[in-house]
Protein backbone atom coordinates (compact mmCIF):
# COMPACT_ATOMS: atom_id res chain seq x y z
CA UNK A 1 0.00 0.00 0.00
CA UNK A 2 2.81 2.45 0.99
CA UNK A 3 4.47 1.43 -2.10
CA UNK A 4 1.32 2.39 -4.53
CA UNK A 5 0.88 5.89 -2.63
CA UNK A 6 4.87 6.64 -3.02
CA UNK A 7 4.32 5.80 -7.15
CA UNK A 8 1.18 7.67 -7.20
CA UNK A 9 2.57 10.75 -5.23
CA UNK A 10 5.64 10.71 -8.02
CA UNK A 11 3.59 10.32 -10.87
CA UNK A 12 1.10 13.08 -9.82
CA UNK A 13 4.31 15.57 -8.90
CA UNK A 14 5.47 14.51 -12.49
CA UNK A 15 2.29 15.59 -14.18
CA UNK A 16 2.54 18.88 -12.21
CA UNK A 17 5.94 19.19 -13.16
CA UNK A 18 5.16 18.95 -16.86
CA UNK A 19 1.81 21.05 -16.67
CA UNK A 20 3.77 23.57 -15.66
CA UNK A 21 6.47 23.62 -18.14
CA UNK A 22 2.73 23.27 -20.72
CA UNK A 23 2.02 26.28 -19.05
CA UNK A 24 5.13 28.40 -19.21
CA UNK A 25 5.18 27.42 -23.24
CA UNK A 26 1.31 28.48 -23.59
CA UNK A 27 2.32 31.98 -21.73
CA UNK A 28 5.21 32.39 -23.68
CA UNK A 29 3.12 31.90 -26.80
CA UNK A 30 0.53 34.16 -26.21
CA UNK A 31 2.85 36.84 -24.78
CA UNK A 32 4.92 37.21 -28.60
CA UNK A 33 1.59 37.06 -30.39
CA UNK A 34 -0.38 39.75 -28.56
CA UNK A 35 2.69 41.76 -27.50
CA UNK A 36 5.24 41.91 -29.60
CA UNK A 37 5.72 43.28 -33.76
CA UNK A 38 5.50 40.72 -36.49
CA UNK A 39 9.08 39.68 -37.39
CA UNK A 40 10.71 36.60 -38.58
CA UNK A 41 12.90 36.33 -35.22
CA UNK A 42 9.97 36.40 -33.47
CA UNK A 43 7.78 33.84 -35.31
CA UNK A 44 10.72 31.53 -35.44
CA UNK A 45 10.64 31.70 -31.10
CA UNK A 46 6.34 30.97 -31.02
CA UNK A 47 7.33 27.87 -33.50
CA UNK A 48 10.04 26.87 -31.18
CA UNK A 49 8.03 26.77 -28.25
CA UNK A 50 5.24 25.51 -30.09
CA UNK A 51 6.85 22.58 -30.77
CA UNK A 52 8.07 22.44 -27.34
CA UNK A 53 4.72 22.41 -26.09
CA UNK A 54 3.39 19.48 -28.11
CA UNK A 55 6.38 17.25 -26.63
CA UNK A 56 5.23 18.24 -23.38
CA UNK A 57 1.49 17.56 -23.58
CA UNK A 58 2.32 14.38 -25.72
CA UNK A 59 4.63 13.32 -22.98
CA UNK A 60 2.24 14.06 -20.15
CA UNK A 61 -1.04 12.16 -21.85
CA UNK A 62 1.16 9.59 -23.28
CA UNK A 63 2.54 8.14 -19.81
CA UNK A 64 -0.96 8.40 -18.35
CA UNK A 65 -2.69 6.30 -20.84
CA UNK A 66 -3.56 2.65 -19.99
CA UNK A 67 -3.72 1.24 -23.61
CA UNK A 68 -0.44 0.71 -25.00
CA UNK A 69 -1.10 1.06 -28.42
CA UNK A 70 -2.64 4.50 -27.47
CA UNK A 71 -0.37 5.44 -25.80
CA UNK A 72 2.49 5.03 -28.61
CA UNK A 73 0.53 6.93 -30.74
CA UNK A 74 0.24 9.75 -28.48
CA UNK A 75 3.99 9.80 -27.86
CA UNK A 76 4.91 9.76 -31.31
CA UNK A 77 4.04 13.10 -30.81
CA UNK A 78 7.38 13.84 -29.64
CA UNK A 79 8.55 13.85 -32.91
CA UNK A 80 8.58 17.82 -32.35
CA UNK A 81 12.05 17.44 -31.17
CA UNK A 82 13.07 17.22 -34.61
CA UNK A 83 11.65 21.14 -35.23
CA UNK A 84 12.50 22.09 -31.62
CA UNK A 85 16.20 21.91 -33.20
CA UNK A 86 15.65 23.34 -36.09
CA UNK A 87 13.49 26.01 -34.75
CA UNK A 88 15.81 27.04 -32.09
CA UNK A 89 18.91 27.11 -34.20
CA UNK A 90 17.14 29.21 -36.87
CA UNK A 91 16.07 31.60 -34.53
CA UNK A 92 19.44 32.54 -33.11
CA UNK A 93 20.75 32.56 -36.70
CA UNK A 94 17.93 34.58 -37.88
CA UNK A 95 18.39 37.52 -34.91
CA UNK A 96 21.95 37.41 -35.83
CA UNK A 97 21.10 38.41 -39.04
CA UNK A 98 22.95 35.13 -40.65
CA UNK A 99 19.80 33.67 -41.85
CA UNK A 100 20.44 34.39 -45.61
CA UNK A 101 24.16 33.74 -45.06
CA UNK A 102 23.45 30.15 -43.36
CA UNK A 103 20.43 28.98 -45.83
CA UNK A 104 21.93 26.20 -46.71
CA UNK A 105 22.50 24.85 -43.11
CA UNK A 106 18.70 26.08 -42.06
CA UNK A 107 17.10 24.51 -45.12
CA UNK A 108 19.01 21.17 -44.25
CA UNK A 109 17.73 21.18 -40.99
CA UNK A 110 14.11 21.54 -42.36
CA UNK A 111 14.29 19.16 -44.81
CA UNK A 112 15.79 16.84 -42.25
CA UNK A 113 12.78 17.30 -39.83
CA UNK A 114 10.53 16.71 -42.37
CA UNK A 115 11.84 13.65 -43.60
CA UNK A 116 12.05 11.98 -40.22
CA UNK A 117 8.45 13.37 -39.33
CA UNK A 118 7.41 11.63 -42.32
CA UNK A 119 9.16 8.25 -42.47
CA UNK A 120 8.50 7.31 -38.92
CA UNK A 121 4.64 8.55 -39.57
CA UNK A 122 4.24 5.78 -42.46
CA UNK A 123 7.06 3.51 -40.27
CA UNK A 124 6.21 4.06 -36.73
CA UNK A 125 7.50 0.98 -35.54
CA UNK A 126 11.02 2.47 -36.30
CA UNK A 127 10.65 5.33 -34.07
CA UNK A 128 8.22 3.67 -31.14
CA UNK A 129 6.85 0.27 -29.95
CA UNK A 130 3.60 -0.12 -28.13
CA UNK A 131 4.42 1.56 -24.70
CA UNK A 132 5.14 -1.04 -21.45
CA UNK A 133 5.05 0.38 -17.63
CA UNK A 134 8.12 1.31 -16.20
CA UNK A 135 8.70 2.61 -12.73
CA UNK A 136 5.93 4.38 -11.49
CA UNK A 137 4.76 5.49 -14.91
CA UNK A 138 1.39 3.64 -16.49
CA UNK A 139 3.30 3.33 -19.38
CA UNK A 140 6.20 4.62 -20.96
CA UNK A 141 8.60 4.90 -23.87
CA UNK A 142 9.92 1.94 -25.56
CA UNK A 143 12.17 2.76 -28.56
CA UNK A 144 12.18 1.29 -31.89
CA UNK A 145 15.09 0.45 -33.93
CA UNK A 146 16.45 4.53 -35.15
CA UNK A 147 14.57 6.41 -32.30
CA UNK A 148 18.45 7.47 -31.57
CA UNK A 149 17.73 9.27 -34.58
CA UNK A 150 16.33 12.19 -32.90
CA UNK A 151 18.91 12.63 -30.32
CA UNK A 152 21.52 12.42 -32.67
CA UNK A 153 19.63 14.97 -35.00
CA UNK A 154 18.81 17.44 -32.10
CA UNK A 155 22.45 16.55 -29.75
CA UNK A 156 24.54 15.84 -32.25
CA UNK A 157 23.93 18.35 -35.19
CA UNK A 158 21.47 21.35 -33.92
CA UNK A 159 22.01 22.17 -30.62
CA UNK A 160 26.43 22.04 -30.74
CA UNK A 161 25.59 23.98 -34.15
CA UNK A 162 23.87 26.77 -32.57
CA UNK A 163 26.63 26.58 -29.65
CA UNK A 164 28.94 27.19 -32.26
CA UNK A 165 27.50 29.72 -33.81
CA UNK A 166 26.78 31.85 -30.68
CA UNK A 167 30.20 31.49 -29.18
CA UNK A 168 31.75 33.11 -32.67
CA UNK A 169 28.99 36.00 -32.61
CA UNK A 170 30.69 35.98 -28.41
CA UNK A 171 34.21 36.87 -29.11
CA UNK A 172 33.96 38.63 -32.22
CA UNK A 173 31.72 41.09 -29.96
CA UNK A 174 33.60 43.61 -28.31
CA UNK A 175 30.46 44.86 -26.60
CA UNK A 176 30.28 43.57 -23.13
CA UNK A 177 26.26 43.90 -22.63
CA UNK A 178 26.37 41.86 -26.54
CA UNK A 179 28.70 39.25 -24.88
CA UNK A 180 26.06 39.13 -22.10
CA UNK A 181 23.57 38.52 -23.84
CA UNK A 182 25.31 35.55 -25.92
CA UNK A 183 26.43 33.95 -22.40
CA UNK A 184 22.75 33.90 -21.69
CA UNK A 185 21.49 31.87 -24.75
CA UNK A 186 24.42 29.76 -24.39
CA UNK A 187 24.01 28.69 -21.03
CA UNK A 188 20.17 28.29 -21.52
CA UNK A 189 20.69 26.13 -24.56
CA UNK A 190 23.21 24.12 -22.49
CA UNK A 191 21.13 23.95 -18.83
CA UNK A 192 17.89 22.93 -21.24
CA UNK A 193 19.85 20.18 -23.14
CA UNK A 194 21.20 18.83 -20.21
CA UNK A 195 17.97 18.62 -18.03
CA UNK A 196 16.04 17.94 -21.40
CA UNK A 197 18.02 14.72 -21.78
CA UNK A 198 16.95 13.12 -18.43
CA UNK A 199 13.70 11.55 -19.71
CA UNK A 200 15.85 9.41 -22.15
CA UNK A 201 17.46 7.43 -19.58
CA UNK A 202 14.47 5.45 -18.58
CA UNK A 203 13.33 4.99 -22.31
CA UNK A 204 16.77 3.13 -22.68
CA UNK A 205 15.66 1.09 -19.34
CA UNK A 206 18.61 3.05 -16.92
CA UNK A 207 16.36 4.11 -13.95
CA UNK A 208 17.01 7.50 -13.75
CA UNK A 209 13.88 9.11 -12.83
CA UNK A 210 12.21 11.53 -15.52
CA UNK A 211 10.73 13.75 -13.29
CA UNK A 212 13.84 16.27 -12.96
CA UNK A 213 14.00 16.51 -16.70
CA UNK A 214 10.18 18.32 -16.24
CA UNK A 215 11.87 21.57 -14.92
CA UNK A 216 13.89 22.28 -18.34
CA UNK A 217 11.21 24.24 -19.58
CA UNK A 218 11.23 26.57 -16.37
CA UNK A 219 15.11 26.96 -16.61
CA UNK A 220 14.76 27.18 -20.79
CA UNK A 221 12.06 30.13 -20.31
CA UNK A 222 13.82 31.55 -17.22
CA UNK A 223 17.07 32.14 -19.03
CA UNK A 224 16.45 32.45 -22.60
CA UNK A 225 13.25 34.55 -22.20
CA UNK A 226 14.78 36.97 -19.85
CA UNK A 227 17.41 37.41 -22.34
CA UNK A 228 15.49 37.80 -25.34
CA UNK A 229 13.52 40.63 -23.33
CA UNK A 230 16.29 42.11 -21.52
CA UNK A 231 18.17 42.51 -25.18
CA UNK A 232 15.45 43.28 -27.16
CA UNK A 233 15.19 39.90 -29.16
CA UNK A 234 11.25 40.59 -28.56
CA UNK A 235 10.01 43.87 -29.60
CA UNK A 236 7.87 44.82 -27.07
CA UNK A 237 6.27 47.28 -25.36
CA UNK A 238 7.69 47.65 -21.55
CA UNK A 239 4.57 47.21 -19.74
CA UNK A 240 3.92 44.02 -21.67
CA UNK A 241 7.75 43.07 -20.42
CA UNK A 242 7.65 43.36 -17.09
CA UNK A 243 4.35 41.74 -16.75
CA UNK A 244 5.45 38.82 -18.08
CA UNK A 245 8.81 38.91 -16.19
CA UNK A 246 6.40 38.61 -13.05
CA UNK A 247 4.67 36.21 -14.73
CA UNK A 248 7.45 33.90 -15.46
CA UNK A 249 9.33 34.78 -11.98
CA UNK A 250 5.79 33.72 -10.64
CA UNK A 251 5.32 30.78 -12.20
CA UNK A 252 9.52 30.04 -11.69
CA UNK A 253 8.86 29.90 -7.59
CA UNK A 254 5.38 28.13 -7.96
CA UNK A 255 7.34 25.49 -9.87
CA UNK A 256 10.43 25.07 -6.94
CA UNK A 257 7.51 25.23 -4.07
CA UNK A 258 5.65 22.35 -5.73
CA UNK A 259 8.88 20.16 -6.30
CA UNK A 260 9.65 21.02 -2.67
CA UNK A 261 6.36 19.77 -1.44
CA UNK A 262 6.46 16.88 -3.67
CA UNK A 263 10.41 16.05 -1.82
CA UNK A 264 8.72 16.67 1.58
CA UNK A 265 6.37 13.69 0.59
CA UNK A 266 8.68 11.46 -0.21
CA UNK A 267 11.21 11.78 2.47
CA UNK A 268 8.15 11.43 4.73
CA UNK A 269 6.95 7.94 2.58
CA UNK A 270 10.64 6.70 3.24
CA UNK A 271 11.18 8.08 6.58
CA UNK A 272 8.01 9.04 8.60
CA UNK A 273 10.74 9.65 11.85
CA UNK A 274 11.66 12.70 9.57
CA UNK A 275 10.05 16.38 11.08
CA UNK A 276 7.49 17.24 8.83
CA UNK A 277 7.90 20.50 9.47
CA UNK A 278 11.87 20.60 8.20
CA UNK A 279 11.61 21.03 4.34
CA UNK A 280 8.17 24.02 5.06
CA UNK A 281 10.46 25.74 7.10
CA UNK A 282 12.82 25.29 4.78
CA UNK A 283 10.96 26.51 1.92
CA UNK A 284 9.52 29.64 4.08
CA UNK A 285 13.44 30.77 4.15
CA UNK A 286 13.69 30.72 0.92
CA UNK A 287 10.57 32.26 -0.08
CA UNK A 288 11.68 35.40 2.18
CA UNK A 289 14.91 35.35 1.18
CA UNK A 290 13.66 35.36 -2.55
CA UNK A 291 11.26 37.91 -1.96
CA UNK A 292 13.41 40.70 0.23
CA UNK A 293 15.73 40.41 -2.25
CA UNK A 294 13.18 41.17 -4.83
CA UNK A 295 11.79 43.99 -2.96
CA UNK A 296 15.28 45.11 -2.51
CA UNK A 297 16.14 45.18 -6.38
CA UNK A 298 12.67 47.24 -7.04
CA UNK A 299 13.14 49.83 -3.93
CA UNK A 300 16.79 50.56 -5.55
CA UNK A 301 15.40 50.91 -9.16
CA UNK A 302 12.80 53.52 -7.89
CA UNK A 303 15.11 54.96 -5.84
CA UNK A 304 17.50 55.35 -9.20
CA UNK A 305 14.23 56.41 -11.28
CA UNK A 306 13.85 59.20 -8.53
CA UNK A 307 17.57 60.54 -8.22
CA UNK A 308 17.26 60.63 -12.29
CA UNK A 309 14.45 62.65 -12.37
CA UNK A 310 15.30 64.99 -9.58
CA UNK A 311 18.70 65.37 -11.26
CA UNK A 312 16.96 66.34 -14.76
CA UNK A 313 14.65 68.61 -13.04
CA UNK A 314 17.15 70.84 -11.08
CA UNK A 315 20.46 70.15 -12.96
CA UNK A 316 19.24 70.76 -16.35
CA UNK A 317 16.14 72.98 -16.04
CA UNK A 318 17.68 75.69 -14.35
CA UNK A 319 20.70 76.40 -16.43
CA UNK A 320 18.31 76.09 -19.77
CA UNK A 321 15.83 78.46 -18.32
CA UNK A 322 18.78 81.64 -17.52
CA UNK A 323 20.21 80.90 -21.08
CA UNK A 324 16.50 81.34 -21.94
CA UNK A 325 16.52 85.05 -20.46
CA UNK A 326 19.81 85.95 -20.97
CA UNK A 327 18.90 85.33 -24.70
CA UNK A 328 15.58 87.26 -24.79
CA UNK A 329 17.86 89.89 -22.94
CA UNK A 330 20.33 90.54 -25.89
CA UNK A 331 17.83 90.35 -28.20
CA UNK A 332 17.15 93.65 -26.87
CA UNK A 333 20.55 94.89 -27.39
CA UNK A 334 21.97 96.69 -30.31
CA UNK A 335 23.58 93.59 -32.38
CA UNK A 336 24.74 93.00 -35.91
CA UNK A 337 22.93 90.95 -38.26
CA UNK A 338 25.50 87.98 -38.09
CA UNK A 339 25.04 88.36 -34.09
CA UNK A 340 21.20 87.94 -34.34
CA UNK A 341 21.65 84.99 -36.41
CA UNK A 342 24.06 83.09 -33.56
CA UNK A 343 21.26 84.16 -31.05
CA UNK A 344 18.50 82.56 -32.99
CA UNK A 345 20.88 79.76 -32.90
CA UNK A 346 21.30 79.62 -28.98
CA UNK A 347 17.22 79.80 -28.20
CA UNK A 348 16.64 77.00 -30.94
CA UNK A 349 18.98 75.19 -29.32
CA UNK A 350 17.51 75.76 -26.26
CA UNK A 351 14.18 75.27 -27.11
CA UNK A 352 15.37 71.62 -28.08
CA UNK A 353 16.85 71.23 -24.67
CA UNK A 354 14.21 71.64 -22.25
CA UNK A 355 12.02 69.55 -25.04
CA UNK A 356 14.37 67.13 -24.23
CA UNK A 357 14.46 67.27 -20.67
CA UNK A 358 10.75 67.37 -20.91
CA UNK A 359 10.70 63.88 -22.70
CA UNK A 360 13.56 62.16 -20.36
CA UNK A 361 11.87 63.09 -17.37
CA UNK A 362 8.85 61.18 -18.90
CA UNK A 363 10.47 57.61 -19.42
CA UNK A 364 9.29 56.47 -16.27
CA UNK A 365 5.77 57.62 -17.30
CA UNK A 366 5.72 56.61 -20.75
CA UNK A 367 7.25 52.75 -19.83
CA UNK A 368 4.23 52.68 -16.83
CA UNK A 369 1.60 53.57 -19.98
CA UNK A 370 0.37 56.64 -17.83
CA UNK A 371 2.01 59.31 -19.95
CA UNK A 372 -1.05 61.26 -21.51
CA UNK A 373 -0.35 61.69 -25.35
CA UNK A 374 -2.73 64.72 -27.33
CA UNK A 375 -3.73 62.99 -30.90
CA UNK A 376 -5.18 65.53 -33.59
CA UNK A 377 -5.21 66.09 -36.87
CA UNK A 378 -2.33 67.92 -38.37
CA UNK A 379 -0.73 68.07 -41.87
CA UNK A 380 2.49 66.51 -41.59
CA UNK A 381 3.44 67.66 -45.09
CA UNK A 382 3.85 71.47 -43.77
CA UNK A 383 5.07 70.14 -40.96
CA UNK A 384 8.31 68.08 -41.88
CA UNK A 385 8.72 70.98 -44.59
CA UNK A 386 9.14 73.80 -42.23
CA UNK A 387 11.83 71.37 -40.20
CA UNK A 388 13.50 70.57 -43.63
CA UNK A 389 13.60 74.59 -43.85
CA UNK A 390 15.32 74.84 -40.33
CA UNK A 391 18.02 73.06 -41.15
CA UNK A 392 19.10 73.83 -43.88
CA UNK A 393 21.36 76.93 -43.27
CA UNK A 394 23.04 74.25 -40.66
CA UNK A 395 23.59 71.98 -43.28
CA UNK A 396 25.07 74.51 -45.52
CA UNK A 397 27.95 75.35 -43.23
CA UNK A 398 28.61 71.58 -43.05
CA UNK A 399 28.66 71.59 -46.54
CA UNK A 400 25.92 69.00 -46.89
CA UNK A 401 23.22 69.10 -49.75
CA UNK A 402 19.72 68.41 -48.69
CA UNK A 403 16.61 66.95 -50.77
CA UNK A 404 13.08 67.37 -49.86
CA UNK A 405 10.69 64.76 -51.73
CA UNK A 406 7.54 65.63 -49.83
CA UNK A 407 4.00 64.96 -51.13
CA UNK A 408 1.83 67.82 -49.94
CA UNK A 409 -1.33 67.74 -47.97
CA UNK A 410 -1.02 64.89 -46.10
CA UNK A 411 -2.57 64.80 -43.26
CA UNK A 412 -1.89 62.00 -39.67
CA UNK A 413 -3.48 61.86 -36.29
CA UNK A 414 -0.15 62.49 -33.91
CA UNK A 415 0.69 64.32 -31.13
CA UNK A 416 2.25 67.15 -32.52
CA UNK A 417 5.41 67.81 -29.84
CA UNK A 418 6.18 64.14 -29.57
CA UNK A 419 6.36 63.25 -33.74
CA UNK A 420 8.02 66.49 -33.71
CA UNK A 421 11.08 64.85 -31.12
CA UNK A 422 11.24 62.12 -33.75
CA UNK A 423 11.30 64.24 -36.96
CA UNK A 424 14.13 66.20 -35.06
CA UNK A 425 15.94 62.95 -33.98
CA UNK A 426 16.50 61.63 -37.15
CA UNK A 427 17.35 64.06 -39.21
CA UNK A 428 20.10 65.87 -37.13
CA UNK A 429 20.99 61.94 -36.58
CA UNK A 430 21.49 62.06 -40.48
CA UNK A 431 23.15 65.25 -40.82
CA UNK A 432 25.59 64.54 -37.63
CA UNK A 433 26.89 61.39 -39.51
CA UNK A 434 27.16 62.46 -42.52
CA UNK A 435 30.78 63.85 -43.74
CA UNK A 436 31.23 67.26 -45.66
CA UNK A 437 30.13 66.79 -49.20
CA UNK A 438 27.36 64.22 -48.36
CA UNK A 439 23.66 64.69 -49.41
CA UNK A 440 20.18 64.17 -47.38
CA UNK A 441 17.20 63.25 -48.80
CA UNK A 442 14.05 63.85 -47.17
CA UNK A 443 11.03 61.89 -48.45
CA UNK A 444 7.26 61.98 -47.24
CA UNK A 445 4.63 59.77 -48.75
CA UNK A 446 1.44 58.41 -48.41
CA UNK A 447 -0.45 54.89 -49.33
CA UNK A 448 -3.91 53.22 -48.62
CA UNK A 449 -2.80 52.37 -44.76
CA UNK A 450 -0.10 54.63 -43.56
CA UNK A 451 1.93 57.91 -43.88
CA UNK A 452 6.05 57.29 -43.84
CA UNK A 453 8.68 59.69 -43.57
CA UNK A 454 12.37 58.52 -44.75
CA UNK A 455 15.57 59.98 -43.69
CA UNK A 456 18.26 58.79 -46.02
CA UNK A 457 21.54 59.97 -45.49
CA UNK A 458 25.22 59.01 -47.40
CA UNK A 459 27.05 58.74 -44.15
CA UNK A 460 28.85 56.73 -41.82
CA UNK A 461 26.12 53.73 -42.28
CA UNK A 462 25.67 51.00 -39.96
CA UNK A 463 27.05 47.40 -39.53
CA UNK A 464 24.31 44.82 -39.94
CA UNK A 465 24.85 42.99 -36.72
CA UNK A 466 24.07 46.79 -35.09
CA UNK A 467 20.66 47.35 -36.39
CA UNK A 468 18.60 45.24 -34.42
CA UNK A 469 20.55 47.15 -31.09
CA UNK A 470 19.66 50.75 -32.56
CA UNK A 471 16.43 51.38 -30.87
CA UNK A 472 18.14 50.15 -27.37
CA UNK A 473 17.82 52.47 -24.78
CA UNK A 474 21.37 54.39 -24.15
CA UNK A 475 22.52 51.88 -27.16
CA UNK A 476 25.58 53.40 -29.71
CA UNK A 477 27.34 51.65 -32.24
CA UNK A 478 30.96 52.16 -32.29
CA UNK A 479 31.25 53.96 -35.44
CA UNK A 480 28.86 56.48 -34.30
CA UNK A 481 30.61 56.82 -31.04
CA UNK A 482 33.69 57.68 -32.93
CA UNK A 483 32.02 60.23 -35.22
CA UNK A 484 30.31 61.70 -32.28
CA UNK A 485 31.04 61.41 -28.77
CA UNK A 486 28.46 63.60 -27.07
CA UNK A 487 25.76 61.57 -28.28
CA UNK A 488 24.40 59.42 -24.56
CA UNK A 489 21.84 57.05 -27.34
CA UNK A 490 18.58 58.10 -26.11
CA UNK A 491 17.15 59.91 -28.92
CA UNK A 492 16.65 56.54 -30.91
CA UNK A 493 15.52 54.77 -28.01
CA UNK A 494 12.76 57.85 -26.82
CA UNK A 495 11.62 57.93 -30.74
CA UNK A 496 10.64 53.84 -30.36
CA UNK A 497 8.45 54.29 -27.42
CA UNK A 498 7.17 57.41 -29.39
CA UNK A 499 5.78 55.52 -32.24
CA UNK A 500 4.45 52.27 -30.48
CA UNK A 501 2.19 54.86 -28.29
CA UNK A 502 0.86 56.66 -31.88
CA UNK A 503 0.48 52.53 -32.99
CA UNK A 504 3.07 53.20 -35.83
CA UNK A 505 6.56 52.03 -36.59
CA UNK A 506 9.95 52.85 -37.03
CA UNK A 507 13.05 51.09 -38.46
CA UNK A 508 16.55 51.50 -40.04
CA UNK A 509 18.44 50.51 -43.16
CA UNK A 510 21.72 50.39 -44.10
CA UNK A 511 23.92 48.29 -46.51
CA UNK A 512 26.81 48.18 -44.31
CA UNK A 513 29.78 50.91 -43.02
CA UNK A 514 30.03 53.80 -44.96
CA UNK A 515 27.32 53.28 -47.56
CA UNK A 516 24.59 55.27 -45.76
CA UNK A 517 21.28 54.84 -44.34
CA UNK A 518 17.56 55.26 -44.27
CA UNK A 519 15.76 55.82 -40.94
CA UNK A 520 11.94 55.72 -41.36
CA UNK A 521 9.00 55.90 -39.19
CA UNK A 522 4.89 55.26 -40.46
CA UNK A 523 1.99 56.96 -39.04
CA UNK A 524 -1.53 55.68 -39.55
CA UNK A 525 -3.57 57.01 -42.52
CA UNK A 526 -5.63 59.56 -40.67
Amino acid sequence: MILYIHMEIHLLAHNIIFGISAIMCISVILFIIFNTKSSTTNTLMVLTMTSILIFVVSHVFGVNIIDPSVSRNVLMFNMSLFFIGAFTTHTILAYNNKAHEKRYMIAFLYITSLFFVIWFSINPDLFLLPSVPKMYFTNYYVPGALNWTRMAFLYGICFPYALIELLKYFYKSTEIQIRKKYLYFFFAIITAAILGFIPNFLVYNIPVDPIWGGVFMAFFASIFIYAGLKYELFDVRIIAKQAFEYTVSILVVGGFIILFDYINRIVQDLNPSFPSWAIPLLISVIIIAISMSVWRKIRESDLLKYEFITTVTHTFRTPLTHIKWASENLSNSNLSAEDKIQLDYIREADEKLVELTGLLMNISETENNEYQYTMSSHCISKQIDEMVESYRELCKRKNIDITKNIDPDLYANFDESRIKFVMQTLIENAINYTPAAGNLTISLKQNKKETTLSVSDSGIGIAKEELPKLFSKFYRGHSARLTDTEGVGIGLYLSKQIMARHGGNIWAVSDGLGKGSTFSFSLKKE
